[in-house]
């Protein structure tokens, strides 16, 4: 396998499984997840920061009015 995509396939596996430890310790916590995901998104996944950033303010809101229903 070309190793560009060995190192793209690792760098997924990776952002989700610090993903996943983020949705724990947020189910432990609750809450910092903006705090915690950007940083992962940024400097592990590679997206750049005005998305990552952009996503974060829409999201937050989100689930947090989706979560305040139950």
């Amino acid at each position: 396998m070309n190793l560009l995509i060995e190192v793209a396939i690792l760098t997924w596996v990776i952002g989700h499984l610090l993903a996943a430890c983020i949705g724990l310790s947020l189910g432990l916590i609750g809450g910092g997840g903006s705090v915690l995901a950007l940083p992962i998104l940024v400097y592990v996944m590679g997206i750049s920061p005005k998305p990552t950033i952009a996503w974060s303010s829409i999201r937050s809101p989100s689930v947090s009015i989706v979560g305040s229903a139950y």
